[in-house]
């Protein structure tokens, strides 16, 4: 292997110290064949416009974009693809050419999730989700086209809660509703739910014993009760979802989906999901230990 045939890739994003990617990556590259490299990137909110423009100097592959920086990197894109054009929030870029194209693989790779590890069909179900930051828009576009009959948006900021209500209308035409935590209204939308997502940041290590004020005792018994965290591999909010016999799900499954789905976008190729799977879940656990 020849240094200068390597083709670089990589995530940006402040913090990024704690990211699984470059394990993740580089593992799916050996395991592809493909001679990359991926690094992860401190890149703070004044850096990012400099950041992107070395993507296309230096001739990276791609990148992926991680918090704070998915809605913010739109505008120095050449064009958004797919869901991306939808949300306008991306974590995904492919450089082809001169051309940087963006992506959003969170909403897909949540599906997939869904749907291989749980054996969970959105279609039709009543749908919760609690936040309503970048990762919850991600969901709430994604989930909407697949068909479900009711969304309920969670969030503290009712203003935030409501944008996020009126940019879903003006897009989809699908009507969700704004619920504000800590209101009497949780308990009736949490008894006809059919899934509840966590996508705040209430629980993710090293604040393991937090965990989103919900009414999971008032879910009906089948609600599928997930959370996007996915360290700890199982949140207290889990744990109070098992304890009450309710059906869970790990952010895990979902982290991985979406990496297989850029590493499609980059190399055409698709990684398999067992050992890359297994290899976070044995990271993830070392570190619990």
């Amino acid at each position: 292997m020849f240094i200068d045939q390597v083709k670089l890739y990589g995530v940006f994003g402040d913090p990024v110290a704690h990211s699984l990617s470059p394990h993740f990556q580089n593992e799916a590259f050996k395991l592809l064949g493909v001679n990359g490299l991926y690094l992860k990137f401190r890149i703070t909110a004044e850096q990012l416009p400099a950041a992107i423009a070395a993507v296309r100097c230096l001739e990276f592959g791609g990148v992926n974009i991680t918090i704070p920086h998915k809605e913010a990197v739109t505008p120095y894109l050449d064009r958004l693809e797919g869901d991306a054009k939808l949300t306008g929030s991306v974590n995904t870029i492919l450089r082809r050419d001169d051309e940087l194209i963006g992506y959003s693989t969170d909403g897909e790779g949540f599906l997939l999730s869904l749907r291989h590890q749980a054996g969970f069909e959105p279609r039709g179900k009543k749908v919760i989700l609690l936040g309503v930051g970048g990762a919850a828009r991600a969901l709430a576009f994604r989930l909407v086209q697949e068909g479900i009959a009711a969304l309920y948006l969670v969030g503290r900021d009712r203003e935030k809660t409501e944008r996020l209500c009126q940019a879903l209308r003006e897009k989809t035409g699908f009507s969700a509703e704004a619920v504000l935590f800590g209101t009497s209204r949780l308990k009736m939308i949490a008894a006809q739910a059919g899934l509840v997502v966590n996508t705040t940041p209430l629980g993710m290590y090293p604040e393991t014993k937090l965990f989103p004020p919900f009414p999971l005792e008032d879910c009906p018994r089948d609600c599928l009760v997930c959370d996007l965290i996915y360290h700890p591999l199982t949140t207290t909010f889990l744990r109070r979802a098992g304890a009450l016999k309710l059906p869970t799900l790990s952010g895990l499954g979902m982290l991985v989906y979406q990496g297989i789905l850029a590493c499609q976008i980059w190399t055409g190729l698709t990684p398999p999901f067992s050992p890359l799977y297994q290899l976070l879940e044995g990271i993830l656990q070392q570190e619990e230990q």
